[in-house]
């Protein structure tokens, strides 16, 4: 299932965008927010053929020059700027490289498209040399900004757009989808659909489901993090300590995996802060008679700080703190915070 696909579950943003195009008022920056293939891409090409669709009708036809070259990745006056690789940042030589590129006049398109995806990843520099160009826009060209957390951005860039919202998919959907499309077992699809916090296509990467199979085995790490981190919890305080610095020792000699890695321990911090008020509604069905073990080793009280470290650590690694440090800082906190256990 591709973000196209999803066009059905954004059934207000696409008749927003055509009746734009038809009423031949392009601005001169649009911000597309929202959680990761929830069709923004998408939408923005879908904008962009139908500004240059030769038929002139405000949707593209497909069958045009022009609605082939952009389909086609071919059009010179389609711009896409994106994380080079290896990069975690647009720096601002990327963006006086795109100053250049637009200084002229579009080559044949009615109007140019400079679409920015993760926006929110270019620096302070970038983002200044980039408001000169939305203050004084080229011609014929309008800016398409795509970021997943538009408070990373300038208020003056945010300012000079027209802002508009993708809605996430529930999890419910990515379940129903998983089970009756890809014939999933229930209780794995329940997991994934709530590990991959609204990205259907992330819950397919999990599972080994379409094209985009992954190198890692996701389901053999999910289970020995949580067993991981449940045999850790349960450790006295001292044992916590080593067990979680061994932890962060291993998850920093594999940065790749990192991101999947804080998706399951937020779940897993998540359902022992639920477990005992909701046992039923948490993520993780499969380890139920662990929480229920931790629940009644631990006051459920400290649950609630954890969940609290482990979203300040992601703003950390977010920022571009040192990976091994952050982590080495989240375990110390568990182990130091996770008061007595209630057997003493």
């Amino acid at each position: 299932m591709s973000d196209f696909d999803q066009m059905q579950h954004q059934a207000k943003i696409f008749p927003e965008l055509t009746h734009i195009i038809q009423a031949k008022k392009i601005p001169n920056a649009l911000l597309f927010s929202g959680n990761e293939n929830t069709g923004r891409k998408e939408a923005a090409f879908f904008f962009a053929k139908g500004c240059n669709c030769l038929k002139g009708t405000g949707l593209a036809c497909n069958n045009c020059k022009s609605c082939r070259k952009i389909d086609a990745d071919s059009h010179p006056d389609i711009l896409c700027i994106n994380l080079l690789k290896g990069k975690k940042i647009i720096s601002i030589s990327q963006i006086r490289k795109l100053g250049s590129a637009i200084s002229s006049k579009p080559n044949e398109a009615k109007f140019r498209m400079v679409l920015i995806l993760n926006a929110d990843k270019m620096n302070i520099q970038a983002q200044n040399a980039l408001l000169k160009m939305l203050e004084e826009p080229p011609e014929k060209t309008f800016f398409i900004l795509i970021a997943n957390k538009i408070s990373l951005l300038l208020p003056t860039i945010i300012s000079r757009c027209r802002k508009i919202r993708f809605k996430p998919l529930t999890d419910k959907l990515i379940e129903h989808c998983l089970v009756h499309d890809f014939k999933v077992g229930r209780q794995s699809a329940h997991i994934a659909s709530r590990t991959a916090d609204s990205d259907l296509r992330k819950a397919m990467m999990y599972l080994n489901l379409g094209d985009e199979i992954k190198d890692v085995d996701w389901i053999k790490k999910r289970e020995w993090l949580l067993k991981t981190l449940a045999d850790m919890v349960t450790s006295d305080t001292e044992n916590c300590i080593s067990k979680g610095l061994m932890l962060s020792q291993k998850l920093n000699f594999n940065p790749d995996i990192i991101d999947d890695a804080m998706a399951i321990m937020k779940t897993f911090f998540r359902d022992l802060m639920i477990f005992k008020l909701h046992p039923k509604r948490i993520v993780n069905l499969d380890f139920f008679d662990t929480f229920t073990d931790i629940s009644q080793m631990r006051e459920s009280k400290i649950f609630c700080d954890w969940v609290q470290n482990l979203y300040e650590t992601e703003k950390r690694l977010s920022s571009n703190c040192s990976l091994r440090l952050t982590l080495d800082r989240f375990f110390l906190k568990i182990a130091t915070t996770k008061g007595k256990l209630i057997y003493d």
